[in-house]
């Protein structure tokens, strides 16, 4: 017989761990910029962080960006290529 709990509980199990991976990454641009970014403007599809910010807040990401990306892949068991 199929079980509704056991099914949506793997939904549940897969929202929290994106939401420990988006914590994490917004830790460690945090740490490398000294920027601050709000939840809401992260993204992460395909691969490819996405930013919604000002370009002065870009800008100085991507001076980082490499950094940033050697850190999320050696701390985190998730893969991203790129920060846009």
């Amino acid at each position: 017989m199929f079980n509704i709990s056991s099914f949506l509980e793997k939904f549940s199990k897969n929202l929290k761990s994106t939401e420990v991976f988006n914590k994490q990454i917004l830790e460690i641009i945090e740490k490398q910029t000294q920027i601050k970014i709000s939840p809401e403007d992260l993204e992460i599809k395909n691969y490819i962080i996405n930013i919604k910010s000002s370009p002065a807040v870009k800008n100085k990401l991507f001076i980082y960006k490499e950094t940033i990306l050697k850190e999320i892949s050696t701390s985190l068991p998730i893969k991203i290529v790129d920060i846009k």
